[in-house]
């Protein structure tokens, strides 16, 4: 193939793209974008030339093409190394149906035809493109096409055609079309509607009752398969038995509609599934159209009560799956194991999907498998291992995917060469056959990582060697092969352990007398191989769990030795403890260091909550970028009551450093997929004291968890367990260090998606974790933790980054060593305080009246409704003195308004946040009483808004108290979700009680809310239940045990995490009057309605004009201002 396409007929960018394309794939000869590209440029290329983008009438003769060759030489080596996929199989047969003049040519195209539809199974479009070509084919040899289409056939190719493309062929091929489409719940009734009306056809020109059956049979299966398009089959069937068995319509109907019943449902279960692929397929989403794919497998293959459930739909939702995304290795693998469990062959697939994947080892060891489980012959499953190592592309999963089909590849000689009937040539075979495995992956180890490559870890095929040589007898020849083990693997206890098993299996055989030599006093006393192993284990310069050998060695010889030899035993582990133990401080000593120097090279730590951000706070002072809400203040403590404990003043760097999160952390992956904690807790509870343990991720395949412990020396003893066997899985551990970035000043709605979309990009997100508000409704931080170090310090790369309303996200390596105390104007004494100031001054009149001074840096005015000033500002002077000066202002009038003037102090940690949205005039609004409920006199109808603006409703029904809301939610993201449901007057964060209370300007908003709000997911697990006010405040705060509980401590505090929470309350309605009286409750006669509702209906007229109610006077309630009124005309 060219490489040179500077002068062809291709434009000017596109020759150039196709020669570095070429170029490129000379020297990787196995990338498949590059292949798919230029396929994709050529025929392009040759498109424009049939069809010229500047002369849309005009038609170019496809032979002419210069670059005809080249795009058949391209196709064709791609598809020796790929499945090139659905969408360059339909452009390949398009282009070759265009160049087909002879019927030689044309069944060629046929070919390609079925070698598509076999290659992407059930692909409605290829099948419809196969189905097309066979019947214009038959239609053109056939002369019953458009007159002097068949111009080009000669008599002989016309007699050949005529013989070839016959009616039955297709049938035949429709026939087959339909078959391995039909559970294509989407499109399948695509293919199936040409078959059935090429089959009425034929049946209309010879109906005989064998024919009508046939027929009939056709559409039973058709209407008891699930599909989109079943209404309309369902037709087609009613006019088919109305023109062909008319007498026993009625009966036929009826037991047809009784027999789909359950095909009907299996696909209204799924309906809303198909309907969002659909539409995101339109979008071209396609990160989340796989996601949704994904979603839709798991659902469906999972068994549920009332669900309907069939492999057929389960394996159709695999094949659809790996039509769009063919390359992932995931959905192939998971595909053949249901076909396995589900006892289905699996020859066919694992055909598919090495073609599709072949970089998959463990797809590879599933055909081989699969072979040897068919009993093909020994040809042919060595033809199928040929493939998978000489394609090219094996080695690019890794040399893990290459040592997984030699594996298999040796068990199968292995056991071929001991099963019944075997010769001593199947023998000489495996051996040969094993042992050139070990070389080859040696030699392509070397090559690949260079002199210093060790081998498999795991030591796969010296097992495989190994156990062929002790069941062939050959005990000394695998003795020896341990031996040859030993530099590389005699750094690893598990070795030891592995050959210390085969000595005792060894001695077991001999002394029971398998292979015992006549003479009793010949047998072996002891088994003396075994001991020396674990001794020269245990004294091996660099294994990594002595220990666990020089248990195993006490205990071995104890039940195996003779006395003197127990004894020496204890000396040899006595020397051997000092030994280690000097190692175990070297290596503590080394791992200090390298942290310690690695500190300084680190990107700048993050200073934790206390930290100031351009002048601006995240922790405590009041948000500026949020002028709209207005926040009201918050009522003082009062004396008698105990003040709730500063939780950021608890955490003072010495009591943080008691709990060291971040370098006290472990990451374990590839633990069982069905593990449980205990069995993890189990496993690593001699390295310490477990704060906790999460499993954070599971799949098919394998489990991650995340431990903490005590203190950082647990961690690295833990970190000795990496690579260790837990239930035949080799679990891979790390330290968390340096894995978790502290992220600040992001928008305050966000929630933990948002952070998650962020950050996904630069790794796996292992854990995001954000801070408890209970204390303090203005935090804004949270803890992002990776899997790897550099993903985290790639992360960083945000910092700086402009998110919504220009706030500069934080996004820092966190190390709570490096906490910073806050720094900025307050802290540094340069900010004043003013209050009492006039409404009208803006901040350049107030820097105008400050600046004589000394240098006024910034001003600000909170805003609140309308933009208008809340009557008191801070000004930042640039340095101390002059901040103290400007001090002199204090009790000065200033536009006949006394101002205040202190130095800006921090506030109070506020333990609720009060937005209000809507501005109320005062003298109108209702007020609330000391348990959060409205009062009485204060519900007034119609509400007047200082924007014109009507509440109409009771207020207690316009408000909502929203229950099981984490503490960790802040009123930002309380609003974002009830906001949607109409305009807001007011919303009250109150962690302290799980909830929050939210107020609607009408009551119908509220019922929408109520309606729209109840169950929903706020956060993973946690659902919103809404109920009033005083419901809401009847909760308890949170209460968090982040540390696991163990022995006394779990009697007071094992169910403390769990929310106390409470059921529901009624769902608020427009119009309803409130709850059915009950057992004890007065029907009639009394006031059964609420009293805002009974003045609604009867209102009255007062003496002097205005609107009152009939429930007023004396009889209707009073307010607070009622109350105060009355006090003040007693005094």
């Amino acid at each position: 193939m060219r490489t040179d396409f500077l002068n062809s007929s291709l434009s000017p960018a596109r020759q150039e793209k196709a020669t570095s394309l070429a170029l490129l794939l000379r020297e990787s000869p196995y990338a498949y974008e590059s292949h798919a590209e230029l396929v994709k440029l050529l025929h392009d290329g040759f498109m424009d030339h049939v069809y010229p983008p500047d002369s849309p009438e005009a038609n170019g003769e496809p032979h002419a093409y210069d670059l005809l060759p080249d795009l058949r030489n391209a196709r064709a080596n791609m598809d020796k190394l790929f499945a090139i996929g659905e969408d360059l199989w339909a452009e390949w047969i398009q282009d070759e149906s265009m160049l087909a003049r002879t019927v030689e040519e044309r069944l060629n195209v046929m070919e390609l035809c079925s070698k598509a539809t076999q290659e992407e199974y059930g692909s409605t479009r290829l099948w419809i493109t196969f189905g097309d070509w066979v019947l214009y084919s038959y239609n053109l040899v056939q002369g019953l096409s458009s007159p002097g289409s068949s111009a080009d056939l000669s008599e002989e190719d016309l007699l050949v055609g005529r013989e070839v493309f016959t009616w039955q062929l297709i049938l035949d091929t429709w026939s087959k079309g339909a078959q391995e489409t039909m559970w294509r719940i989407n499109d399948s009734h695509v293919v199936w509607n040409r078959y059935i009306d090429i089959t009425l056809q034929d049946l209309s020109r010879a109906p005989t009752p064998e024919g009508i059956m046939h027929v009939k049979t056709l559409f039973d299966n058709r209407l008891q398969t699930p599909h989109a398009n079943w209404d309309s089959t369902f037709q087609i069937f009613s006019n088919f038995i109305t023109n062909y068995m008319e007498q026993q319509y009625e009966s036929i109907m009826v037991s047809t509609t009784q027999n789909c019943r359950n095909a009907k449902t299996k696909f209204d279960q799924r309906e809303e599934f198909e309907a969002n692929i659909a539409k995101v397929q339109e979008s071209g989403d396609r990160v989340v159209e796989y996601n949704l794919w994904v979603q839709y497998i798991e659902w469906d293959s999972t068994p549920m009560k009332k669900k309907q459930t069939s492999f057929d739909l389960t394996n159709a939702l695999y094949e659809r799956a790996e039509l769009r995304f063919p390359a992932d290795k995931d959905l192939w693998e998971e595909h053949v194991i249901m076909v396995i469990k589900a006892k289905k062959p699996s020859l066919p697939l694992l055909a598919r999907a090495t073609r599709h994947c072949p970089w998959s080892g463990s797809l590879w060891s599933h055909y081989l498998l699969a072979s040897e489980k068919q009993e093909h012959s020994h040809s042919e499953t060595e033809e199928i291992k040929h493939k998978a190592t000489n394609t090219g592309v094996l080695d690019v999963g890794g040399m893990e995917e290459v040592v997984k089909v030699h594996a298999a590849w040796c068990n199968y000689l292995r056991r071929r060469a001991f099963q019944v009937g075997a010769l001593d040539e199947d023998l000489d075979v495996a051996e040969m056959g094993i042992r050139s495995s070990i070389e080859t992956i040696q030699e392509l180890g070397v090559k690949k990582y260079g002199k210093d490559y060790q081998g498999d870890p795991h030591s796969r095929l010296e097992r495989v060697y190994v156990r062929f040589l002790s069941e062939s007898g050959s005990w000394d020849s695998a003795r020896e092969t341990f031996r040859g083990l030993v530099k590389t693997r005699g750094s690893s206890w598990e070795f030891w352990m592995w050959w210390y098993s085969w000595e005792m299996m060894c001695w077991a055989k001999f002394i029971h007398g398998e292979h015992a030599p006549v003479d009793e006093s010949r047998r072996t006393a002891a088994p003396h191989y075994a001991t020396a192993v674990l001794k020269q284990g245990m004294e091996h310069y660099n294994v990594d769990w002595p220990e666990r050998l020089m248990q195993n060695y006490i205990s071995h010889c104890e039940d195996h030795e003779d006395a003197e030899t127990v004894q020496q035993a204890f000396a040899d582990v006595r020397a051997c403890e000092k030994i280690v133990g000097k190692r175990r401080q070297e290596e503590a000593a080394e791992a200090l260091a390298a942290e310690t120097k690695m500190e300084p090279e680190a990107a700048p730590e993050a200073a934790e909550p206390g930290l100031s951000i351009n002048g601006v706070h995240t922790g405590k002072r009041k948000r500026d970028d949020e002028t709209q809400v207005e926040e009201e203040p918050s009522k003082k403590t009062r004396a008698d009551e105990p003040t709730a404990p500063n939780e950021e003043a608890q955490n003072a760097p010495a009591k943080q450093l008691k709990r060291d999160r971040e370098n006290s952390t472990i990451l374990v992956e590839n633990l069982p997929a069905n593990v449980s904690e205990i069995k993890v807790r189990q496993f690593f509870r001699d390295c310490g004291v477990i704060n906790t343990l999460k499993i954070i991720s599971r799949n098919a395949n394998e489990a991650t968890a995340i431990i903490e412990f005590d203190e950082h020396e647990a961690a690295l003893a833990a970190q000795t367990k990496n690579l260790r066997d837990f239930e035949e899985h080799t679990i891979s551990i790390q330290l968390g260090s340096g894995s978790t970035v502290f992220v600040t000043n992001f928008p305050p709605e966000a929630d933990e998606n948002y952070i998650r979309d962020l950050f996904s990009k630069y790794g796996n997100i292992v854990d995001i974790r954000f801070p408890s508000l209970k204390y303090n409704t203005h935090r804004r931080f949270c803890y992002v933790q990776f899997r790897l170090n550099s993903e985290a310090q790639a992360a960083t790369e945000l910092d700086g980054y402009l998110t919504g309303d220009n706030l500069k996200l934080v996004s820092k390596v966190s190390n709570p060593l490096n906490k910073q105390e806050r720094t900025g104007p307050m802290e540094e004494g340069r900010e004043i305080y003013v209050r009492n100031i006039d409404w009208g001054l803006s901040e350049s009149d107030l820097a105008s009246i400050f600046q004589k001074y000394g240098t006024v840096e910034s001003v600000r005015i909170p805003r609140g409704v309308g933009n208008k000033s809340k009557g008191f500002g801070y000004l930042v002077f640039s340095s101390k003195e002059e901040a103290t000066a400007a001090l002199e202002m204090n009790e000065q009038t200033i536009k006949a308004r006394q101002i205040h003037v202190e130095i800006s102090s921090k506030t109070g940690a506020k333990r609720q946040a009060t937005n209000i949205i809507t501005r109320v005039d005062r003298t109108k609004s209702p007020s609330m009483d000391r348990a959060g409920d409205i009062s009485p006199g204060s519900q007034s109808v119609d509400m007047h808004l200082s924007d014109g603006h009507h509440k109409s409703g009771d207020r207690r029904a316009r408000t909502l108290g929203l229950m099981n809301i984490p503490d960790t939610v802040n009123d930002s993201r309380i609003r974002a979700i009830a906001e949607p449901y109409g305009t807001l007057v007011k919303i009250v964060l109150r962690p302290d009680h799980q909830g929050a209370i939210v107020e609607y300007l009408d009551t119908s908003d509220a019922g929408k809310a109520s309606l729209g709000l109840e169950g929903r997911e706020i956060v993973p697990g946690r659902k919103i239940h809404i109920g009033t006010v005083s419901e809401m405040l009847k909760q308890n705060a949170e209460k968090k045990v982040d540390k696991i509980l163990v022995g006394k401590q779990r009697k007071g505090g094992e169910h403390s995490s769990t929310p106390n929470m409470m059921n529901p309350g009624p769902i608020k309605r427009p119009g309803q009057t409130g709850k059915r009286g009950g057992l004890g409750m007065k029907r009639g006669g009394g006031f059964t309605g609420s009293a805002s509702s009974t003045r609604a209906e009867l209102p009255t007229k007062g003496t002097n004009g205005t609107s009152t109610s009939a429930a007023g006077g004396a009889g209707a309630g009073k307010s607070n201002n009622d109350f105060r009124a009355l006090l003040q005309k007693g005094e």
